[in-house]
């Protein structure tokens, strides 16, 4: 005879005692303990022998393994169910087959099948079959039409292939035990841990009460929060026919703390009107700045716990969604040396295998780009990674798109492709169906394997996940092959970025367990951290469900989905009632960049049960709420050396500023040895770069006497920015930026034409303005291709830009009335170089060489300087040395001493201008010339009195000799001009100057000392 037993109560009532006693007094009948996770089921099997006597003839197990002792009872058809990854890659096929109108857009998308197998699941469970679905689906619209479409092909392709899935043998389990109840020979049942179930294990229930004893473990009672998210599931048990009730009351005796033993009666019930409880210590609230500042608070007082002989296992992290923060906290831990068991699944393409599996497939018989190439030879272990950086410059420079292009220079590499890219070949070979899926499963082993061969490629912490992402890959593309359906490049590359990789597996005794709340139902532990506690994480906005609204479940008398704000309230309820000892509750109150975010609300709720009130002033109620918390700022970059969680963490804490606690003799002597190596390894001279001091070095830099007037201008903007760039020249790793390869192209053009006018002019002029176009288009077809291929979409877009320059340009010379004619001889007038006519112009202990883009003379002989720039913006004025710059006037000087030319005066003219206030030239001019000049609308600040004009260059060659003098003395210092780095400046890394910070430069002689 069978029968019901529901043992109800809240929180610490005593429900794990109960079941456990009545599991012991029931074990000569083979009793059933049913638990909800494997971890539970380790627990509860240590419970049962700790008295160190054995327990035979019963079991301890989860739903699943209920089901299967039953089917085995019932002789039910026996098989292997299919798994996640089947089940994800037959809904794919069920989309493939399924013609969609209203959904076509949505089952595109990646996550549509994953989406849709975790729909069919609930569906399943539900108890609720395609023919059901069908029929309700007709009459509640098209778009629930096709819902049911999917469902009906997904069981049609699951039949055809002979499989069955767990629900399927979960209805042939219970259907036997319905035909035959007696076969399960009264076996007594218990269940504990549970707090919510599908109507499927609901039905297993209803038909093993009709034939054995049943006690179910509820946690339940009368109050808001328990009834809302739960009571439907007490309610569903109570009618059971037959069924008894047995409450228990909450008891203090199984919580040390008396404030959590409060807290967890009293959240959420806002009937109950009481006193404020004090605070015995029992409950602890973090604020930090930052995800990594809240991960390190946390860690520092895990740390602490553990020095106070606090066992890790008694100690758990709670976090409403583990997979995205879980893998922050499992590094952080164990950087203090903690150890911890994240469990939680991580996406397959955050490990480095699979993310390297995934460039792989996409390289070989996917999308077929460079750019996975280059990500899969970045995979730790694949190939050194000096020579993949310089292949990816050659990829980069090169401009190759293409997997295949990039192949072949990979290959063609004497050094890096000497063994040519075998997995691309064997991928390729393979080419589709299960030697595809087989050959893709070996080559995710062989990355995990490969990613740990080089010592230190791998942190020795991740080696366990790296070879369990290889070896989960493997075995689930194993699967796939299994399995009688076409297999295409797609479906094989879409199987990979659904995987999802268990970030622990095995025993977690011994571990802080990073946890979700459902993992914390079953097991109580003495501390709990309740973190990442932010308004829109915990609780989450209710978003609705993927593929059904609320409306459209109703609809189809489908089961309500649980409302966010509901389901969150309950399971932070349970995040209060699960430790024993002290609760924490840890939010963030700002993010990395400083900006403020939103704690949870269920802080608040908890804080306000507490007495000394907090006020209701919103500023300063969080004012209060900070001065109670602990936790960790943006600016704490170190521990102070008592709160230090780690030896390496205190280490950190004496080199910031002294230790300033006592340690153990072999610490002490640990660190100091440490902390000497480092001092060895990062000298004074290293961390701030200075005046050189390397007697070769400074020969060679006095050697140099011949310089470019912008390299004099690099100078003069930084000196420490010029050394680097110039003298250290680190290779762009890309192709040379736009501006520079078009202002290449732009100089050429603009050469040729006014070196070879093409009208008698000289120079364009309304009239002759279509053929100087003409012949632009021409010079620009024969110069720019080289530079700027038109074979590339985004070189031919820059290509066609430059032509638009230069045409403008051309536009607005013939639109500008002056009596100053280019020479052709001087266009491009070069002097300094071994090939030019012209010396280089002296400047102190040095000389300047460079290139005149252009002369032209006036009606009295007189020179203007024109310098084209492909930028918006241009310099002029009697400012401009202060600015740093210095070729005009240099180039000024050049026409006048060698050249022997009377000046006019100089101008930038700026290709790039988009109006005419841009357009406007800028520069350094005479004003006894003004009227001359004035049909090239100068600016009026330019023009400059004889002596201003004069002592303006004379200024530019005395602070070029200064600049000269400084190079080759070796004084080079991180002295930008105007006392901050240029924005465009991504040396930083390099002179390590912090960026708007003025720093104290040290003086040669302090730097000696």
């Amino acid at each position: 005879m069978g029968s019901l037993r529901l043992v109800v109560g809240p929180p610490n009532s005593g429900r794990t005692g109960a079941v456990l006693d009545a599991f012991r007094s029931l074990a000569s009948q083979d009793p059933v303990l049913v638990v909800p996770t494997v971890d539970d089921v380790e627990r509860f099997e240590g419970e049962l022998t700790r008295s160190g006597g054995a327990v035979t003839g019963a079991s301890v197990g989860t739903f699943d393994r209920l089901f299967g002792l039953v089917a085995r009872a019932v002789d039910a058809p026996a098989a292997t169910p299919l798994t996640g990854t089947q089940r994800r890659r037959i809904a794919r096929e069920a989309v493939a087959r399924t013609r969609l109108k209203l959904l076509a857009a949505s089952a595109s998308r990646p996550g549509f099948p994953a989406a849709l197998e975790e729909l069919i699941a609930e569906l399943e469970a539900a108890l609720v079959d395609p023919g059901t679905l069908a029929e309700r689906a007709a009459e509640a619209g098209a778009y629930e039409a096709e819902i049911a479409g999917l469902y009906e092909a997904y069981t049609e392709v699951r039949d055809q292939l002979g499989r069955h899935d767990h629900h399927t043998l979960a209805a042939a389990a219970i259907s036997g035990l319905r035909a035959n109840p007696d076969a399960w020979s009264a076996r007594p049942v218990l269940l504990y841990g549970f707090d919510d179930l599908t109507a499927e294990q609901l039905e297993l229930i209803r038909e093993l009460a009709r034939a054995a004893p049943v006690t179910v473990a509820l946690p339940w009672e009368d109050r808001s929060v328990l009834t809302q998210a739960r009571g439907a599931l007490f309610a569903e048990l109570r009618d059971i026919e037959g069924a008894s009730i047995e409450r228990l009351e909450p008891k203090r005796e199984f919580t040390a703390s008396g404030t959590l033993f409060e807290l967890a009666r009293r959240f959420g019930e806002s009937s109950l009107e009481s006193e404020p409880v004090e605070n015995d210590g029992g409950l602890g609230l973090l604020a930090s700045a930052g995800e990594l500042a809240e991960a390190e608070a946390v860690g520092a007082e895990i740390a602490r716990l553990l020095d106070t002989g606090v066992p890790a296992g008694e100690i758990a992290v709670v976090l409403r969604e583990p997979s995205a923060s879980g893998p922050l906290y499992r590094r952080v831990l164990s950087r203090f040396e903690i150890p911890v068991a994240v469990q939680a699944d991580l996406a397959a393409t955050r490990t480095v295998t699979g993310a390297g599996l995934l460039a792989l497939l996409e390289a070989a018989i996917g999308r077929r780009r460079a750019a996975d190439l280059l990500a899969y030879l970045r995979t730790p272990g694949m190939a050194s990674p000096n020579r993949v950086d310089w292949f990816q410059r050659r990829m980069l420079r090169g401009r190759l798109r293409t997997a295949d292009e990039a192949i072949e220079a990979w290959v063609g590499d004497g050094e890096t492709g000497r063994r040519g890219l075998p997995a691309i070949d064997k991928l390729r070979e393979a080419a589709t169906g299960p030697a595809l899926l087989r050959e893709a499963g070996r080559q995710a082993r062989w990355l995990a394997e490969a990613a740990i061969r080089r010592e230190g490629v791998v942190a020795g912490d991740d080696r366990g996940l790296e070879l369990r992402a290889g070896a989960e890959i493997q075995r689930a593309l194993e699967e796939l092959a299994e399995l009688d359906l076409p297999h295409s490049p797609a479906d094989a590359i879409a199987a990979v970025a659904a995987l999802q990789v268990p970030m622990w597996r095995g025993p977690t005794e011994g571990r802080v367990r990073v946890i979700s709340p459902y993992r914390a139902r079953a097991r109580r532990v003495a501390h709990l951290f309740a973190c990442s506690l932010q308004d829109g994480d915990f609780p989450r906005r209710d978003t609705g469900g993927p593929l059904l609204s609320d409306e459209a479940r109703a609809s189809l008398a489908l089961p309500p989905r649980k409302q966010a704000e509901v389901e969150d309230r309950y399971l932070f309820s349970i995040c209060l009632s699960r430790p024993k000892q002290k609760l924490w509750l840890s939010w963030r109150s700002a993010d990395d960049e400083g900006g403020a975010t939103a704690r949870s609300p269920f802080v608040d709720e908890v804080r306000d049960l507490l007495a000394p009130q907090l006020p209701t002033d919103t500023e300063e109620r969080d004012d209060a709420l900070a001065a109670e918390a602990g936790g960790r700022g943006l600016a704490d970059s170190v521990f102070a050396p008592s709160d230090a969680p780690s030896e390496a963490e205190l280490a950190r804490a004496e080199a910031a500023g002294g230790l300033g606690v006592s340690a153990p003799a072999d610490v002490e002597s640990r660190i100091g040895m440490s902390l000497e190596a480092a001092r060895r390894r990062i000298t004074e001279e290293r961390r701030r770069p200075g005046p050189l001091k390397l007697e070769p070095v400074l020969a060679q830099m006095a050697e140099q006497k011949v310089f470019g007037s912008t390299t004099l201008e690099e100078f003069a903007v930084c000196p420490y920015r010029w050394f680097v760039d110039h003298e250290l020249r680190p290779r762009r790793i890309g192709p040379d930026e736009e501006p520079l390869t078009a202002g290449q192209v732009a100089h050429r053009v603009l050469e040729g034409l006014y070196a070879e006018p093409p009208s008698l002019e000289g120079r364009p002029t309304p009239d002759t303005l279509p053929v100087w176009m003409e012949r632009a288009h021409e010079l620009t077809e024969k110069f720019g291709p080289s530079l700027l291929p038109r074979e590339r979409s985004d070189t031919a877009a820059a290509l066609h830009r430059v032509e638009g320059l230069v045409l403008a340009f051309l536009s607005d010379e013939a639109d500008t009335p002056a009596p100053f004619v280019p020479v052709p001889e001087l266009a491009e007038a070069r002097f300094g170089f071994p090939d030019s006519e012209k010396p280089a112009l002296q400047v102190g202990t040095g000389a300047v060489h460079g290139q005149i883009d252009r002369i032209d003379r006036g009606p009295a002989g007189e020179a203007l300087v024109q310098d084209y720039k492909t930028g918006a913006k241009v310099d002029g004025g009697k400012g401009m040395l202060d600015r740093g710059k210095l070729q005009l006037q240099l180039y000024l000087l050049a026409a006048q001493e060698l050249w022997g030319l009377d000046l006019a005066g100089g101008l930038y003219r700026p290709l790039g201008a988009r109006n005419d206030e841009q357009r406007k030239p800028k520069g350094l001019l005479r004003k006894s010339l003004k009227d001359e000049l004035s049909g090239l609308r100068p600016r009026r600040n330019d023009h400059l009195d004889d002596e201003d004009f004069d002592d303006a260059l004379d200024a530019a060659r005395t602070r070029a000799a200064e600049i000269i003098s400084s190079i080759q003395t070796g004084d080079i210092g991180r002295r930008p001009i105007g006392g901050s780095c240029p924005r465009y400046c991504h040396f930083q890394p390099i002179c390590r100057r912090e960026r708007g910070v003025p720093e104290e430069e040290p003086t040669r002689e302090e730097e000696e000392e």
